[in-house]
């Protein structure tokens, strides 16, 4: 590669900063002022195309370099030998159209029209993100008179795959506020925490809640493990990630209003997590085995439940619970 340890440095820098973007396409923005410096052009375009012409995006600075009509730009791509090379290349890599395209005119490139440019002859370097044959993607710059040299050409493909992986790390961030988002409305209710755990299975709170109830419960072995358990008056559950890519989370729920309350109507801890199993639609004999108690004894503990909370069945035990305080929504 054709590039200095200093160059190499300055991308890393640059993609470091560019990382902290709030989404994709704040990155992508930001991104492209950034390689016309980097590189030297006149003009710079982030693009992401399905090879099969039905979809496109793309992303212009300045925006006028660009024909108007991408249908212009983008039509029949597969016409084209860059983008055959694009989908068979496994790494980022960049190329010159003269590359692929020798002295011949080409009437369209992979991803713009060598026609319509209001500034004279043109140069173009092209960088893909790879593809699973599905769409290409990547940056391309465009420069008017002197060629791209080598160092140009390795800058670039340097640079484009430090921005791949920042894309996706963005992304990844991105699909866990939404995830995150989800989570604290199902959480809801001022004692009621949610925690995202970091690729060291770290607890990171996503709300205060969390924040005080993890340092209530500290460094416990069992977060992360997918059992639900509790400690110091504290639930914890955890949800899987929802995909590829994403992160488990923890639910964390403060019980000590709910026990203080069970305290007064004489209901006794374990009649109060029996109460909990019941709301979750256990059945005595399921209650049982997760409490590591016998079924008689479980059902005991109803029996006293239905006493103290006045509640004539299931249905009336729950609802008188959850009009309490001893059980969450």
């Amino acid at each position: 590669m054709d590039i200095s340890g200093a160059d190499a440095r300055r991308v890393l820098a640059l993609v470091e900063d560019l990382e902290e973007s709030d989404s994709v396409e704040e990155l992508q923005e930001r991104a492209l002022p950034e390689l016309l410096a980097l590189i030297g052009a006149d003009a710079a375009q982030c693009y992401r195309l399905s090879v099969d012409g039905a979809g496109l995006a793309a992303r212009s600075l300045p925006p006028e370099s660009f024909h108007e009509d991408p249908m212009v730009i983008y039509d029949h791509p597969i016409d084209h030998p860059l983008t055959e090379i694009m989908l068979e290349t496994p790494t980022p890599e960049a190329w010159r159209v003269s590359d692929v395209a020798g002295d011949l005119q080409w009437q369209r490139t992979h991803c713009y029209n060598l026609d319509f440019r209001p500034f004279g002859l043109h140069r173009h370097l092209v960088a893909s993100a790879g593809s699973d044959r599905v769409e290409v993607a990547g940056y391309a710059l465009v420069r008017s008179g002197e060629d791209f040299t080598e160092r140009d050409r390795d800058l670039f493909g340097f640079a484009q795959l430090q921005l791949h992986v920042a894309q996706r790390t963005v992304r990844e961030r991105e699909q866990l506020r939404a995830l995150a988002a989800v989570a604290l409305r199902l959480a809801g209710g001022q004692e009621r925490g949610v925690a995202a755990l970091d690729e060291h299975g770290r607890p990171q709170a996503l709300n205060a809640v969390a924040a005080g109830l993890l340092a209530v419960v500290g460094a416990d072995p069992r977060l992360g493990r997918p059992e639900p358990f509790t400690a110091r008056d504290i639930e914890v559950r955890y949800v899987p990630p929802a995909g590829p890519g994403l992160t488990g989370l923890l639910l964390l729920r403060d019980l000590a209003r709910g026990r203080a309350i069970a305290r007064r109507f004489g209901v006794t801890d374990q009649e109060h997590r029996t109460l909990l199993h019941l709301d979750e639609g256990r059945t005595a004999t399921e209650t049982a085995r997760r409490m590591g108690l016998s079924p008689v004894t479980v059902r005991g503990y109803i029996a006293a439940l239905h006493r103290k909370l006045e509640a004539g069945h299931t249905a009336a035990l729950l609802r008188r619970g959850r009009d309490l305080g001893l059980i969450g929504d």
